[in-house]
């Protein structure tokens, strides 16, 4: 049996620290993988904007610093290798782009290749009749009404190609949009030599994925428990420990900063996974059901017991449309009755547009401080206490016009408002293109992947640049995935059996919220007490995964947190917009809220602070 392959992710999303890859390596210096996350749904329209004034553009341009960043490493023999969807809507111009810093710095060993075929704008912009399977996975909504303001269309690729790239000798593989656990899917099938029908050892990589895809959030970031995390400031990126099995051990680096136990882990599992009996990925479909999670050591937990499937007969499709145009912005307000002071004051200024005739599709009057968060808002004698706020107004709109006098509606509050009105600096709003998410399905049979790899003779790149020419490539389509039965891409709504069963939560549990003895004291008992959460999104609905601290608090949970519950603390009215998925072995409730992100403007559009308000739920 192999060793196991050792592969860390240094970047979790197009904006995340730029520094992180270089650090890890540094302490741990003989990873065999490091893979970089850069995009998300919405990132493609916003490269597409950039490509649109620039042909060479379309990829996030801090892939390049991140190389530049590793060149010590490589010119002092490291020899870690890189896997990216850096690529975002151009991977060619982003490796030659990086190409070219790795051969002015003396680098030019370093072999890259692409891997492309996800671009299925033309294909959906060519079909005239309505195919179900590119309805909006959200709203079942039919491609037609959106099809001519289509910006970007993307199939989520799976591992495959990027192990076939790594296969044929590259050191640096940049994709487009590739399934984010299938950077590390990739990885461990290059180095262990799976079979891409080996479904069990394909599931438990799937997982390993998940839980490093997002970075720092299994190392103690945005974690329930934040307040105890050690050294923040340094927080360590994550490492997987991947066996030939497929079970794999969750780390970071020596010396750095968070903590990796049951509490971090367990958050960063059930965050945004849908049905856990079913989840779904390119290479694979995983049951979290069985999945055990044990510490075995300080920032050591080993994750076991993934049961895999056939992945879907189709690929996901990450498609952006244009939803025409959106303006923010913010003022605070300071003094007695803040709160009801700026509520008046926001709704003011959309009554003036109104009777000036600028009416909005979408519009919202926040009070931050006061509930904005909350989906159920903040009644008016909870805030009374409250002496200040910050005011945000939000618009959206098909007419720019429209949305372009309310950017100029806004400042006349410095003197027409209340009493208090600070924080102008910023002067007016901006006025934004809105580019809205439009998942849909296709047909794997309709996409061919393509590797393509740079020659490795440093002194031939060299030549090829200095006379202008693009390398030549080596190019290679990937056949798909063994058929084989395959599960179908659309969500199950079976959920799992109730009760405590293999339950794998330490005794002790995880640290309490500091606040927690304190707030009791005067709120009474709350979810907090005994359990963590987190939460995110998947479209326009919220996943919130809530996890016992104890094994004995599990029971508690199930009883507690129902979805009758749920809806009433969240402001839901109608219970068939509320799922509820039970994970006993992980002693675990995931929550499926329909819907509850439809509004994009709200301050909090992906649901991120959805899981802190449910724990404040009282306990009966």
């Amino acid at each position: 049996m192999s060793r196991p392959v050792r592969i860390g992710n240094a970047h979790g999303f197009w904006g995340d620290r730029i520094e992180a890859a270089a650090e890890m390596l540094a302490a741990e210096p003989d990873l065999d993988y490091v893979t970089l996350d850069f995009l998300a749904e919405v990132s493609m329209s916003l490269l597409a904007v950039q490509r649109s004034r620039d042909p060479n553009a379309g990829w996030p341009r801090d892939v390049v610093e991140v190389i530049r960043s590793l060149i010590p490493y490589w010119l002092g023999g490291g020899r870690c290798r890189l896997i990216t969807n850096g690529g975002g809507l151009n991977p060619l111009a982003c490796a030659q782009a990086c190409q070219q810093v790795l051969l002015e710095a003396g680098c030019g060993d370093r072999v890259i290749a692409i891997v492309d075929g996800d671009n299925v704008l033309e294909l959906l912009r060519a079909e005239t009749v309505d195919a179900p399977l590119r309805h909006n996975l959200d709203t079942d909504e039919p491609l037609v009404s959106v099809r001519e303001r289509l910006v970007t269309a993307n199939a989520y690729l799976g591992a495959q190609p990027l192990a076939e790239a790594l296969s044929r000798g590259a050191d640096i593989v940049i994709t487009g949009r590739v399934a984010d656990p299938s950077l590390t899917v990739a990885a461990c099938a290059d180095f262990h030599s799976w079979a891409w029908d080996d479904w069990p050892r394909l599931a438990g990589a799937t997982i390993a994925g998940h839980l490093i895809e997002c970075g720092t959030q299994v190392t103690g970031g945005i974690s329930t428990d934040w307040l105890s995390v050690p050294n923040v400031d340094r927080i360590g990126f994550p490492i997987v420990e991947v066996a030939e099995d497929a079970s794999f051990i969750v780390t970071k680096p020596r010396g750095t900063g968070g903590w990796v136990n049951e509490q971090t882990v367990k958050e960063q599992l059930v965050y945004e996974i849908g049905d856990p009996a079913a989840y779904l990925s390119p290479d694979v479909t995983v049951s979290f059901l069985s999945l055990q999670v044990t510490e075995e050591g300080c920032d050591r937990v080993r994750v076991s017991g993934v049961i895999g499937r056939p992945a879907p007969a189709t690929y996901k499709v990450s498609a952006t449309y244009r939803g025409g145009f959106r303006a923010a912005g913010e003022l605070t307000i300071c003094g007695v009755d803040a709160v009801a002071k700026a509520r008046r004051a926001g709704h003011a200024v959309l009554e003036r547009l109104r009777h000036d005739g600028a009416t909005f599709r979408e519009s919202v009057v926040e009070c931050l401080g006061a509930g904005a968060c909350d989906p159920r808002g903040m009644t008016d004698e909870a805030s009374n206490h409250l002496t200040e706020t910050v005011l945000r107004i939000a618009v959206a709109d098909d007419s720019r016009d429209a949305v372009e006098r309310f950017s100029r509606e806004l400042m006349p509050l410095i003197t027409a408002g209340p009493p208090g009105t600070t924080g102008y600096a910023a002067g007016r709003p901006r006025v934004q293109p809105v580019f809205r998410y439009w998942p849909c399905l296709i047909e794997r049979d309709r996409i061919t992947p393509r590797v393509e790899v740079f020659q490795s003779s440093a002194a031939t790149r060299r030549r090829n640049l200095a006379g202008g020419a693009s390398p030549r490539i080596e190019s290679t389509n990937t056949p798909a995935a063994p058929e084989g039965r395959r599960e179908t891409a659309v969500d199950s709504p079976s959920v799992a059996p109730s009760g405590l069963r293999g339950l794998g939560v330490a005794e002790t549990g995880g640290l309490r919220p500091r606040l927690n003895s304190v707030a009791s004291s005067w709120l009474g008992a709350q979810l907090a007490d005994i359990a963590t959460a987190r939460s995110g999104d998947k479209g326009i609905h919220a996943n919130i995964g809530v996890i016992a601290r104890r094994a004995d608090d599990f029971d508690r949970l199930c009883r507690e947190v129902t979805i009758e519950r749920v809806a009433a603390h969240l402001g839901i009215d109608d219970l068939d917009r509320v799922q509820r998925f039970e994970l006993p072995n992980l002693g675990a409730l995931n929550f499926v809220i329909r819907g509850i992100l439809a509004n994009s403007l709200r301050v909090d559009a992906q649901g991120k602070t959805l899981g802190q308000l449910l724990l404040r739920m009282p306990l009966t």
